[in-house]
C-alpha cells in the first residue's frame, strides 16, 4: 500500500511520518464513506454509524494535516 501511495502521490515523500499517518487516515475515511454510501443505497441497517464515524475520521485527519503538530519531525526522523 505504501508503494502505491508513493507512486500515486510523489510529493508524499516530503511529508513527515505524522503527516503520512494523517494522509492514510484521510484515505481510510474516504473509503469508509464510499462503502457507507453503497450500503445505505442497498438499505442495510446501521449504515449511519459507518457514515458518521467516517465523517469524524475525515475531520480528524484534515485537522491533523493542517495542524503544526504534524509538521514537527519525530525523534526517529532525525
Amino acid at each position: 500500500m505504501t508503494y502505491l501511495i508513493n507512486k500515486l502521490f510523489p510529493r508524499i515523500n516530503n511529508l513527515t511520518k505524522r503527516q503520512k499517518l494523517m494522509f492514510r487516515l484521510l484515505l481510510l475515511s474516504v473509503s469508509m464513506i464510499l462503502f457507507g454510501a453503497y450500503f445505505k443505497i442497498n438499505g442495510k441497517p446501521n449504515t449511519d454509524l459507518i457514515l458518521g464515524s467516517a465523517m469524524v475520521i475525515h475531520v480528524i485527519s484534515i485537522i491533523g494535516l493542517v495542524s503544526k503538530w504534524a509538521k514537527y519531525r519525530t525523534v526517529s526522523e532525525f
